[in-house]
């Protein structure tokens, strides 16, 4: 649905209140445009200083709200569940840096989605506007549930005015006026590419890792894997010339439960591996959650994998529930994933990712797949049918072949006619147990890396 200047509605029509809600925000102009949202009491002020999300300040202090800029963009990842009582409304803006009147711009778009729900676009015209320096575009607010409401309104100052009309202090005004130049000025392109600029440092993806962790225990147990996957993203960005550190995904592991698998789940293997993953769904979800999935002939869906239950994840959840060992089908767990989340068509449209034809529209989910066994021969043609067919939908499928087997069937996937879009990678790791950090990490996010880029 398209909104326009005045429209309000119950935003439980368009989203789930109570999950990450994505707002893509942008301006069609000649000038330099900064966005920002105001975290504000029932009086209209600016409740905490902390709440001013901004090209200086890009979270609010426990994740509710990340921000991410880009050129003449931005988008602002939302969980309004987290967000403190004493914030109650979110009034998102923006303004210009140095010259020029937003009656100038051809447009500004925002677009408020889910990967699960088409989610509400606003259009406002630069007809609207005259000499005004900001636009305050529109307010998420608490109102027997949270409601949604278009100003669209011009505003005759700047960043600075926007944050006094708000009740920032003189100190903060300062601060952020003085602070502007030196924090916007454009980085430096990573060496060996030229290209794409990063938003996010390997310390900044482990800082904000950890600081979804409670216990001192987990920092301890899991702090060296956080910060060789940091790394590795970092890497793995340049390589391939795409910002994988601002990647929001949803994270699911696969995990083969055939006969020949026994071993490595009774020795401590799986396990182990399990805890190096860990990572994974700190960096990429807010949540810090990991779906998992076992199969053999059929599947089973387990308890999701957290800070709270990863540790002994093996014994207390995977042997616990019942599942039996069994053969090796591939394309009945994949079809569940897709059904399980309802994963949505992409199209040609506004995305996180895109290349000439195709547009990834909403967070991509990422599958993990680990077998040590080529499936059945009657699941093959089953298999390379629905990898067709999923083809054109958000979700990308790295599967990881583990020991001596020759993985013919994984190999010939992995160049497979007859889709939209190569959706998935294939890599061969021999033992699991002597794989560094490093060797894993980037075994299973190289692949995933091209794949947003668009280069497969």
């Amino acid at each position: 649905m398209v909104f326009t200047r005045g429209m309000r509605e119950r935003l439980d029509r368009f989203v789930h209140p109570s999950g990450n809600i994505t707002i893509d925000m942008s301006v069609d102009g000649s000038a330099v445009y900064d966005f920002c949202c105001f975290g504000v009491d029932a009086n209209g002020k600016l409740s905490d200083r902390d709440y001013m999300i901004f090209y200086n300040q890009t979270e609010s202090p426990q994740h509710e709200i990340i921000y991410t800029p880009s050129d003449n963009s931005a988008q602002f990842v939302v969980c309004l569940n987290r967000l403190p009582a004493s914030v109650y409304k979110l009034i998102f803006t923006v303004s210009i840096d140095g010259s020029g009147t937003m009656g100038s711009i051809n447009s500004h778009d925002i677009s408020i989605y889910q990967p699960n729900n088409d989610g509400l676009s606003i259009k406002i015209p630069g007809s609207d506007f005259l000499q005004e320096k900001a636009i305050i575009s529109f307010e998420i607010y608490r109102k027997d549930g949270w409601r949604i409401n278009t100003v669209a309104s011009g505003f005759n100052g700047g960043l600075a005015a926007l944050l006094t009309a708000f009740g920032g202090s003189a100190q903060l005004t300062e601060e952020v006026v003085s602070a502007a130049p030196a924090v916007r000025a454009t980085p430096s392109a990573p060496a060996g590419t030229g290209k794409i600029i990063l938003t996010k440092t390997a310390e900044d993806l482990t800082r904000e890792s950890l600081a979804k962790i409670n216990l001192s225990k987990d920092v301890v147990n899991l702090e060296k894997h956080i910060e060789n996957l940091s790394k590795t993203v970092i890497d793995l960005s340049k390589k391939v010339d795409v910002d994988l550190g601002a990647t929001q995904a949803r994270v699911v592991v696969v995990l083969d439960y055939s006969g020949s698998m026994n071993c490595l789940y009774s020795d401590g293997t799986v396990q182990r591996t399990l805890n190096k993953l860990v990572p994974l769904g700190l960096t990429f979800n807010n949540s810090g959650l990991i779906n998992v999935y076992l199969f053999q002939n059929d599947y089973m869906r387990l308890q999701e994998m957290t800070l709270d239950n990863y540790e002994d994840y093996v014994i207390e959840v995977v042997k616990k529930s019942g599942y039996r060992i069994g053969g090796t089908n591939y394309a009945p767990v994949i079809n569940a994933i897709v059904d399980d989340f309802n994963l949505d068509y992409t199209s040609t449209g506004i995305g996180a990712y895109s290349s000439s034809d195709y547009t990834v529209i909403g967070d991509p989910t990422f599958v993990l797949f680990i077998t040590d066994g080529e499936n059945s021969l009657y699941d093959k043609p089953a298999c390379d049918e629905l990898l067709r067919r999923i083809s054109t939908k958000n979700m990308f499928i790295q599967f990881i072949g583990i020991g001596d087997e020759d993985f013919d069937y994984l190999r010939k996937v992995d160049k497979l006619t007859g889709r939209a879009r190569d959706n998935t990678g294939f890599a061969a790791m021999l033992d699991l147990n002597s794989a560094t950090d490093e060797e894993l990490y980037t075994t299973v996010l190289e692949e995933f890396s091209m794949w947003l880029k668009g280069l497969q």
